[in-house]
């Protein structure tokens, strides 16, 4: 039987949308989430350069890809242009939102917090009308009494069900932010350390001196005209027989370069984004971009995608034609590389017959050229139709030459 604590908790999470009941003194700012001092959490933790260019990366890259549903007929494969869902993934899934706004949109809600929620609206046939972005403190993912397992309830909108639901997640579904609080708490602290490092406040910039004795009042009077005029330009009176010394101190000396650097290294190892694409390493060349290129490309971008097609896949096609009708990110120009490494792919592509001149010509966004669909093979280029009758021909000489040759 419910107490009244366990309806007061209900009531306050439907009104509130999601909420960590573990957490509510640290979002409240009573205490400091981490052992270095500073609040961590999904919101603050965007100020940090570092999370920013990562969720930015991952989001912003998978957001660009061009994604198609594809209809599969036998070993043939073409666009389903003409399907119910096409528009709603690729075009303009709400009145408000381009197809490229709401896939970064959601997508950096997942990365950031674990989950990303988007309502799906039908029409009467039964195919996603529209796509409405949920922000993820505002629905609740529980368990149900059937046998769906759980279900979704949305603030200021009611029960959702789990096939109207679209949900782009993570690994378990769990905030990296939260996970790695006490990380991101030193990233946040050495950030704000130099601000007011570099700030004065925690600077002592030089020394007032004096080969006179002084009084207590008469030196904090003195200070304090100093202070107060030290962040203004121009010349400075000192009175008579005071010098000023100078002091300077390294940030190097206080390891504050080398923490944040480090840190910013884990933030890159926590989302799976080698540092370089978020401008992080200074000694980096071409071959050791283009590297961490294709990492970023098979670690990071491709499981990201399959989680993202997994989902369309059984939430915005129909049962009775995902064998035939499937979702599908073009990585291809994520692996395309330079101009001569695509232009010796394609060559070699032309040569074993396995593109043809017209394909070619589409992956680099060319028009069609006459005669371009013929598929030709490294042997002065033949035709593929004509092989066969090459090969008997050549035979056929072998065997014409092979008696004068042994008379």
């Amino acid at each position: 039987m419910a107490t009244i604590f366990d309806r007061a908790k209900a009531l306050l999470r439907y009104r509130v949308g999601k909420y960590d009941s573990n957490a509510i003194p640290q979002e409240l700012g009573i205490y400091a989430h981490t052992v270095a001092g500073a609040q961590v959490n999904e919101a603050n933790a965007m100020a940090i350069s570092t999370v920013y260019a990562c969720t930015y990366k991952i989001a912003s890259t998978l957001a660009s890809l061009s994604l198609d549903l594809y209809l599969r007929n036998g070993r043939n494969v073409e666009l389903a242009s003409n399907h119910p869902s096409q528009p709603v993934i690729t075009d303009m899934p709400n009145a408000s939102q381009t197809a490229y706004d709401f896939w970064e949109t959601i997508i950096s809600h997942a990365v950031l917090n674990g989950s990303g929620y988007a309502i799906i609206e039908r029409d009467g046939a039964g195919y996603p009308r529209r796509l409405l972005i949920v922000d993820y403190y505002e629905v609740d993912r529980m368990e149900a009494d059937n046998e769906e397992g759980y279900i979704y309830r949305v603030k200021d909108y009611g029960m959702v069900q789990p096939e109207n639901m679209l949900e782009i997640c993570n690994l378990q579904r769990k905030s990296p932010i939260r996970l790695h609080r006490e990380n991101l708490g030193l990233a946040k602290a050495a950030q704000d350390f130099g601000s007011s490092y570099f700030g004065s406040d925690g600077q002592m910039t030089g020394i007032l001196s004096s080969d006179q004795p002084l009084k207590k009042e008469q030196m904090e009077v003195i200070q304090g005209s100093w202070n107060k005029s030290s962040g203004q330009g121009g010349t400075k009176l000192l009175p008579f027989g005071f010098k000023y010394s100078r002091i300077s101190i390294s940030p190097d000396e206080a390891q504050f370069i080398e923490t944040r650097k480090f840190q910013a290294e884990e933030i890159c190892r926590i989302f799976s984004v080698p540092p370089a694409l978020v401008q992080l390493e200074s000694q980096t060349t071409y071959n050791n971009v283009e590297q961490q290129n294709l990492m970023f490309a098979r670690h990071t971008i491709s499981p990201w995608a399959k989680r993202i097609e997994a989902e369309i896949d059984r939430k915005l096609l129909m049962e009775s034609e995902r064998p035939q009708v499937y979702s599908k990110f073009n990585l291809n120009d994520l692996f395309r590389g330079d101009m001569t490494a695509r232009a010796t792919f394609y060559r070699e592509m032309l040569q074993m017959g396995v593109l043809n001149i017209n394909e070619v010509r589409m992956k680099e966004e060319m028009n069609p050229v006459e005669g371009g669909d013929t598929h030709t093979v490294q042997v002065n280029q033949i035709a593929l139709d004509r092989l066969g009758a090459y090969s008997d021909k050549i035979s056929s000489n072998e065997q014409e030459q092979r008696p004068i040759e042994e008379g």
